[in-house]
């Protein structure tokens, strides 16, 4: 997927498509209405959209919001659209039913287009009355918005800021608060349905309450099955205190995320050193080369590469296996903070202070340094960064530190 392309198809065709969008709407109600802000006549809360396409992450930080319209509005029916390939990180939360996720599937020009008009006629089909676009100023998933059939349509909304255009068609206009967690900001948007008259929406304090945890559960006879999967590979599993998982790949479409692999390598040294361990080197296929550099430093008595060879449901089963994960920010992070395993998750270029993983497990770093963080949605995460000193500034002393009181805290573990 080419980040760049993509930003500018958002921006040259993006543009126009959302001024004309926008002008057809104020046509419509106009002829409908008189004016174009008569309030909606009728518009119930039975079925209800939401659009998180590019982020697992993120999709996982929406289901506090989820959760929250379907205890105040009850027998609501959601449905959840996202690209094909991040469609488990809403299957897992088993909030919206597997037959009401919808999906685009980008893996060529032609096939997205297809899956993209698809999934607008089951939209239209389903008569929704509301749309949440979660997405942080995204053209497309605006237009999806437009063009869905909802009477109601919420999303962000530039205000006065200098926020990227994407119409004028949001019933509701939330503001994006770049200063609160976005659990937070998915809470805001789901809440402004129920507040008219104010500007900017929404005035309303979050409550803590509301950020309920999401938490997936592994069965015994999976744990049992991965465990036996990794003692065939390396059979110190079966008699090792503890497994240690290290996900060393930021992936390709933000690699400037990601930690120095060397820091990884003196991590997992320094572990099995001190500790009766396993480390384990989890990631996609692109992974395989940072697995190789890390086993190259330690040797493969005590290190295992498990890059690609899960499913995101092995990942899930091996993060409540394991004892302590340290990752860059990104999906796995938000997947570890579903299960039981101490989440250290490293930041850099993003903030915690905004993506976060939820969960009571979690610790994250973050040097603070003056640039930082560089990636937001004002600039379409697009960053001029080359030497990404705030993710070298987390030092493998202070990893380690924290790794050694969450394993002593994990204690032996119990056999599976």
């Amino acid at each position: 997927m080419n980040l760049d392309l993509i930003r500018a198809i958002d921006k040259w065709a993006g543009i126009p498509a959302c001024f004309f969008v926008s002008l057809a709407y104020r046509i419509l109600d106009r002829l409908k209405y008189g004016r174009r802000h008569e309030p909606l006549q009728g518009t119930t809360h039975r079925k209800m959209l939401f659009i998180e396409l590019s982020e697992m992450g993120s999709a996982i930080l929406a289901c506090p919001a989820m959760k929250y319209v379907l205890r105040r509005y009850p027998g609501a029916e959601l449905y959840f659209l996202i690209f094909e390939q991040n469609r488990f990180s809403v299957d897992i939360l088993d909030v919206v039913p597997a037959e009401r996720v919808l999906t685009i599937d980008i893996r060529s020009p032609l096939v997205f287009l297809l899956s993209t008009l698809k999934a607008l006629a089951v939209m239209r089909r389903a008569h929704l009355d509301t749309v949440f676009d979660l997405e942080l100023f995204s053209r497309f998933s605006s237009l999806l918005s437009g063009l869905a059939g909802a009477p109601r349509r919420v999303g962000y909304g530039r205000y006065h800021e200098e926020g990227l255009y994407r119409g004028s068609y949001m019933t509701h206009r939330v503001l994006y608060n770049p200063h609160q967690h976005m659990a937070r900001n998915f809470l805001a948007l789901v809440k402004s349905i129920e507040r008219e008259g104010e500007y900017p929406l929404t005035k309303e304090a979050i409550s803590e309450r509301d950020l309920v945890n999401p938490c997936y559960r592994s069965g015994e006879a999976d744990l049992k099955s991965l465990k036996a999967r990794l003692t065939a590979i390396n059979p110190v599993v079966d008699e090792a205190e503890h497994l240690m998982l290290l996900n060393p790949n930021a992936g390709d479409l933000l690699p400037v995320r990601a930690w120095p692999v060397e820091n990884y390598a003196t991590l997992s040294r320094r572990i099995i050193e001190r500790f009766n361990a396993v480390v384990i080197v989890v990631g996609l296929k692109g992974a395989g080369r940072e697995a190789a550099r890390i086993l190259g430093h330690v040797g493969p008595e005590r290190c295992i590469d498990f890059t690609d060879k899960t499913s995101f449901k092995d990942l899930l089963d091996l993060l409540n296996l394991a004892d302590v994960l340290v990752t860059a920010d990104g999906g796995p992070a938000h997947f570890a903070g579903l299960t039981t395993i101490k989440n250290i998750v490293l930041f850099g270029p993003e903030t915690p202070a905004l993506y976060a993983p939820l969960g009571q497990h979690t610790t994250c770093l973050f040097a603070g340094l003056a640039c930082s963080p560089c990636l937001s949605a004002y600039n379409h995460r697009k960053t001029g960064c080359t030497d990404p000193k705030c993710m070298k500034a987390i030092t493998v002393d202070e990893v380690f530190e924290i790794v050694s009181v969450s394993l002593s805290d994990a204690g032996t573990r119990e056999p599976s």
